[in-house]
């Protein structure tokens, strides 16, 4: 209680700067006199008195400096202070003063988009099962550093490989999806079967690719939100 009540009387302090001044200049002479009229009594001559006296309070503004420190918070009055000498300064120069919020404001959004894309791909692990372990294999080739995989190799990779616990393959494409306007092209991709099962990934709805069926199609979050409205029957419709 006595430490919150302290912080509280040093938060107070930083108000009504020049009343607090006055009073502790008021009491600091009030001491000085004290202690020369004891000096006075003791034989001292006036001046002896008066340096005395001094050198037991340590010398007045050294006083000062110690009672401003009790009675106030000095990292946030010397704060207030740069804040407004910086603000006086800025106003006697409104272009330089444009130009530098301008460039902190660049530097700020520069700063935030580097560490988005660095928490994003490097700090926050990847939402699949086990992402340490997922590696993507791709051949090479004088003509291309990382070529693609040709399907009949991945075959003959997934059948002799005993490297990995699982093995797909996928390849980003688009294509067209049918809506009431037409048809309108989208983000896509080909995936062979165990693919999400290798990712460790499950759908939010319905089931993963059968072993014989048709050509079937799993949709995003973001399609089935938006083109479907978030519909449960959605499962089992044609959408191209």
């Amino acid at each position: 209680m006595r430490t919150l009540r302290s912080w509280m009387v040093r938060l107070g302090g930083l108000f009504g700067k020049k009343r607090r001044e006055a009073e502790m200049a008021a009491e600091l002479e009030s001491h000085l006199e004290m202690h020369i009229s004891d000096n006075l009594n003791a034989g001292m001559t006036l001046a002896e008195a008066r340096r005395e006296a001094l050198l037991k309070l340590g010398g007045m503004e050294l006083a000062k400096e110690a009672f401003r420190e009790r009675s106030t918070l000095p990292f946030l009055e010397y704060l207030v202070m740069d804040c407004r000498f910086s603000v006086r300064q800025l106003r006697k120069t409104p272009f330089f003063a444009c130009t530098a919020v301008v460039v902190l404001a660049l530097g700020m959004c520069v700063s935030v988009a580097i560490f988005a894309f660095v928490d994003a791909a490097l700090i926050k692990p990847l939402p699949y099962a086990d992402p340490a372990r997922l590696v993507a294999v791709t051949e090479n080739s004088p003509q291309f550093g990382r070529a693609n995989l040709s399907y009949l190799d991945y075959k003959d990779w997934k059948r002799d490989s005993t490297a990995f616990r699982s093995f797909d393959v996928y390849t980003a494409s688009g294509f067209l999806f049918a809506t009431a306007n037409g048809a309108e092209p989208v983000p896509a991709g080909n995936v062979s079967r165990w693919f999400f099962q290798t990712l460790g990934v499950a759908p939010f709805l319905g089931r993963d690719f059968s072993a014989d069926g048709p050509r079937e199609v799993m949709l995003s979050h973001q399609i089935w939100q938006n083109r479907f409205g978030g519909r449960d029957n959605v499962l089992g419709q044609p959408v191209a």
